[in-house]
């Protein structure tokens, strides 16, 4: 028994399912994210009004706490943050890789950038939000940098610059592949036509559909004739022809018969 193959196969049997718990771990995160942040109300007790009030969030207290943190450091662009995590640890899961962690955060922190930057310049008006707006404290200390004054350039052409840079930071957070979205269209799209068409469990349901009865048995019944007509023939032209010898023995005879008439005339 081959002590260390048997080691190196329990030690990648164990690393392939520690990253499938890890990436489970993370898609459960990213959904309980998602729960706080749609359910979050400025009245529930948060660091900054600590009341002993009904708690609203459906995670609860924790909940409350953590969507505060989110919208009062980042803004609404934390919105995106749970569909990362959700799809991240979809794809560790699968490909049993832990570095699309690291990876996909990296691009987290760039469309947070971006994100906060885009609210706190050209939405700033907080309706829901309060104390930071939209943008939350990141946006506002971004806003007051060097960037501001890049904006302030051309706002219309930095104003789609900036959502550009949000998506496709996004799409690479979540490890977006064009090719697999092609092909994930294209199975949904045979799988809808799929299920238009009829399936059929019998050979017979087919033929009684597309021929019907009556049908058949014209084309059984004419078959029938075409056979018997066929055999006729056959029978009919299936002569007797005479053997080959028989032909040459009776040719010989005809040329006897014309010498002794050529000698017959050439005596007269």
């Amino acid at each position: 028994m081959n002590i260390k193959k048997t080691a190196n196969l329990l030690l990648n049997f164990t690393i392939q399912r520690l990253a499938e718990i890890f990436g489970v771990i993370i898609s459960l995160a990213g959904v309980m994210l998602m729960l706080a942040l749609i359910t979050y109300s400025p009245n529930d007790p948060n660091f900054i009004f600590p009341e002993n009030t009904k708690i609203e969030n459906l995670m609860g207290f924790q909940g409350s706490f953590t969507s505060d943190l989110f919208f009062q450091s980042v803004g609404l662009i934390s919105y995106l943050i749970p569909f990362t995590l959700v799809i991240t640890g979809i794809n560790i899961f699968k490909t049993k890789d832990f570095f699309l962690f690291i990876e996909n955060n990296f691009f987290i922190i760039l469309y947070l950038i971006f994100g906060t930057l885009f609210f706190a310049h050209y939405y700033s008006d907080a309706y829901a939000l309060y104390i930071n707006g939209n943008s939350g404290f990141v946006g506002q200390y971004l806003n007051q940098t060097f960037l501001k004054s890049l904006i302030l350039i051309n706002e219309q052409v930095f104003f789609y610059i900036l959502i550009l840079n949000i998506f496709i930071c996004f799409l690479l957070s979540i490890n977006f592949s064009l090719i697999k979205f092609f092909i994930f269209i294209k199975k949904i799209f045979n799988f809808l036509i799929r299920k238009d068409n009829k399936n059929y469990t019998d050979k017979s349901e087919i033929i009684n559909e597309y021929i019907p009865q009556d049908e058949i048995k014209n084309l059984i019944q004419e078959d029938c004739l075409s056979l018997k007509v066929k055999t006729n023939l056959r029978q009919r032209l299936n002569l007797n022809y005479p053997a080959l010898n028989y032909l040459k023995h009776q040719q010989k005879k005809k040329e006897k018969i014309l010498k002794k008439m050529k000698q017959m005339m050439q005596n007269f």
